[in-house]
């Protein structure tokens, strides 16, 4: 089966507050110019000492994926055609939703697992620095022509960019105490 045509992109993000003690999520859905379409940000999560526990290693992949990551997807009015992150954790929802979700990496920067495949994004005419995409699971094998549609749209656009938008709401939506109970 073929990938669609990208129109809708999601970034998607986690972003700790209060010394670590606040974590939230946040979504931006863009047009293919990165135009914003929708933005959504969790309440505050605030696990506590039990959660820590019964948790251990696995908290923070049990809030980025259940807590954050899937509920604000279904949250979503404007359903993206990719979700783009920057965090590893993000790549489990690819086994329980049907939207790829693919790891954007700066060029420089590396996976944990070395023999991880990556696709390339690289335009020295636009200026933008070169990144490296990755997925898990069942995308795995449309990583090649996800990258290849990216690639006219990286052109035109630093998709890293989005992130510092992304980065700024969330922070702004925190202060504001957006969703505090």
């Amino acid at each position: 089966m073929e990938f669609a045509t990208i129109s809708t992109i999601s970034f998607l993000g986690i972003h700790r507050f209060e010394n670590g003690a606040a974590i939230r999520g946040a979504v931006l859905v863009t047009d293919r110019e990165t135009k914003p379409l929708e933005f959504r940000v969790t309440a505050p999560i605030r696990p506590d000492k039990l959660q820590k526990i019964l948790y251990g290693e696995l908290l923070d992949e049990h809030m980025s994926v259940e807590l954050i990551g899937l509920p604000l997807l279904n949250a979503l009015q404007q359903k993206p055609n990719l979700i783009i992150v920057q965090d590893i954790l993000f790549l489990g929802m690819n086994a329980k939703q049907e939207i790829p979700t693919i790891l954007m990496l700066k060029e420089d920067k590396h996976l944990l697992n070395t023999r991880a495949s990556t696709q390339p994004l690289n335009s020295p005419d636009s200026g933008h620095p070169p990144v490296k995409f990755h997925t898990s699971g069942q995308f795995e094998p449309k990583l090649t022509e996800i990258s290849q549609q990216l690639q006219s749209i990286f052109c035109s656009r630093d998709l890293m960019e989005p992130f510092v938008r992304l980065t700024e709401a969330c922070t702004d939506a925190h202060s504001r105490k957006v969703g505090d109970s």
